[in-house]
């Protein structure tokens, strides 16, 4: 089992995310042109990194929000990248927050009212590296699947009583 994960730059400024090894994850920080992102209240937007990688299909990269981010309303979505995947990472973040939400580069941060600014230089989310185990696949019918010993049973949404 391999237990590099190789990161390239797809563009020049990109920042190869490192880690001091108690950490669990990886920062992963946006790279664009522009000076500043804006992202309305409720909108999800695709924020390139500027990062392609390979890794082991022993493994999958796990991408979620980091304690800045959540605490200032910005959600992450669709947090999967697979070992296959060689494109650009492009994170998936929402403003879950009534007002504006800003990614701004230094030199313009004074120039936004009434909106909540997070600063570029700053990392966006986090990556952590899972390891998939691997599991075979086996159809079996319904019925048979129902006699699998389970204390929870077909019970849905709110049967657990916690």
């Amino acid at each position: 089992m391999n237990k590099n994960i190789y990161f390239a730059k797809t563009k020049e400024g990109a920042i190869i995310p490192s880690k001091r090894i108690e950490d669990g994850a990886f920062d992963i920080y946006a790279l664009f042109e522009e000076d500043y992102v804006v992202i309305a209240p409720h909108e999800t937007k695709m924020i390139p990194t500027g990062l392609a990688t390979a890794f082991s299909s022993d493994y999958v990269a796990i991408i979620k929000e980091r304690g800045s981010t959540g605490s200032k309303g910005i959600g992450q979505r669709c947090g999967v990248i697979d070992s296959g995947y060689r494109g650009e990472w492009f994170i998936p973040l929402t403003n879950h927050n009534t007002k504006t939400l800003v990614i701004a580069k230094e030199s313009c941060k004074e120039t936004f009212e009434d909106a909540i600014v997070y600063p570029y230089e700053k990392a966006i989310c986090q990556c952590i590296m899972v390891e998939v185990p691997k599991l075979k696949i086996e159809e079996i019918s319904y019925e048979d699947l129902l006699k699998f010993e389970s204390e929870r049973g077909t019970g849905a949404l709110g049967s657990s009583g916690k």
